[in-house]
């Protein structure tokens, strides 16, 4: 008798944490995305490159004559913290040419906090433009389904390519060259 009245109980518990979670994958009220795939980025490194501590990233891509290299990731997920060396040694190489901008979105996906992706830039050295942002529905926008996503996009803000998963430095060094020569095909 107790198992049958416990069967709605639960269903109706069941059906509400659903719709908690779903709730809370929309949009933040507490910052303003410039509309969808929009997104403002609160910087953890990179604030020489682009003279602010935050930035709309559609304003970016406004104000940038590069092609964008946009890399999604978490600081709990072993691939993103694996790749994060690449990619600095690829800005290093290539940032006249390419801007790198990596977003933090671990609390998101259950992978991280504010406080632990801003100490892992640290603790790696990253000098990229990398931050996290406030604007929960990056991860639909952008249709982030694994960690990390790496998007590389024209600069008028098209992408030209998606990584999905962890990028080795060879195919990294591949990838932002064929950016480079796309981007350059277009201008001319």
């Amino acid at each position: 008798m107790l198992l049958t009245r416990s069967k709605p109980i639960f269903l109706v518990l069941a059906l509400m944490s659903i719709a908690i979670v779903f709730s809370a994958c929309g949009s933040s009220s507490n910052e303003a995305s410039d509309d969808e795939g929009g997104f403002v980025i609160n910087l953890y490194s990179g604030e020489n490159e682009i003279g602010a501590k935050s930035i709309g990233f559609k304003d970016l891509i406004a104000n940038e004559e590069r092609p964008i290299l946009l890399n999604f990731w978490a600081n709990n997920c072993p691939p993103c913290r694996a790749e994060m060396p690449a990619l600095e040694a690829a800005w290093r190489e290539y940032g006249d040419d390419v801007l790198f901008v990596g977003v933090d979105v671990g609390p998101y996906v259950g992978l991280g906090t504010y406080n632990g992706g801003r100490d892992l830039v640290q603790e790696l050295g990253i000098t990229y433009v990398t931050g996290n942002t406030l604007t929960r529905s990056v991860i639909t926008d952008w249709q982030i389904t694994n960690m990390p996503s790496t998007f590389l996009l024209s600069p008028d803000g098209r992408v030209h390519d998606i990584v999905i998963g962890a990028i080795s430095s060879s195919r990294l060094s591949q990838k932002v060259r064929e950016l480079i020569a796309a981007s350059a095909r277009s201008v001319s």
